[in-house]
């Protein structure tokens, strides 16, 4: 019995620490809204049903109202192809998983998939 507890406290330590800011999220989910914000180089704002786990934000952006727009640049060309799959997967209700890096307090998209 005592090694079996061993073997799950190991377990769920490996798995936490697998959980890490620019990570792929563990189950892809829903997109609920896309705003469109900003001045001429805009922002599209993708927010997931649940909001994305909080442990693959990075830290410096985790408060509390900003950790759910999801941030992706319209000025780039990877932006505007990432919205593009974005508004194919809310249009059709597919699933996605996202990888986030930081921009300010936000969140931003650096990978995205679609299922």
């Amino acid at each position: 019995m005592k090694i079996f507890l061993k073997l799950l406290l190991i377990a769920s330590l490996a798995s936490t620490s697998l959980a890490n800011p620019g990570s792929w999220m563990p189950e892809p989910q829903l997109i609920t809204s896309i705003i469109v914000e900003g001045d001429d180089n805009g922002r599209a704002l993708i927010m997931l049903d649940g909001g994305a786990p909080i442990e693959y934000i990075p830290i410096s952006c985790r408060s509390a109202g900003e950790r759910y727009y999801n941030t992706l640049f319209l000025n780039t060309d990877k932006g505007r192809g990432m919205y593009a799959l974005a508004l194919a997967a809310f249009s059709s209700g597919r699933k996605i998983k996202l990888a986030l890096s930081c921009s300010g307090s936000r969140p931003l998209i650096t990978h995205m998939q679609v299922f």
